[in-house]
């Protein structure tokens, strides 16, 4: 293998001075809501992620994991 084909690891940074914003409304995120999917595509598995104001899905999760400390 040769050393340009050597993926650098990811690094996860916290950062609390910014702020998401929705990819479908571009409003500014400072919370998103969560909820258990119903119905025929996942009832009890896994959680949807959705913005506040225009209430479009922005991601699905098999698990959530509050952002360590």
């Amino acid at each position: 293998m040769s050393p340009q084909a050597v993926a650098k690891p990811c690094v996860a940074v916290r950062r609390d001075d910014l702020v998401p914003v929705c990819p479908h409304c571009e409003v500014e995120l400072p919370e998103i809501y969560l909820r258990k999917p119903e119905g025929p595509f996942g009832v009890g598995r896994g959680f949807v992620f959705f913005c506040p104001h225009c209430r479009k899905v922005m991601g699905f999760a098999a698990q959530w994991y509050p952002f360590p400390g």
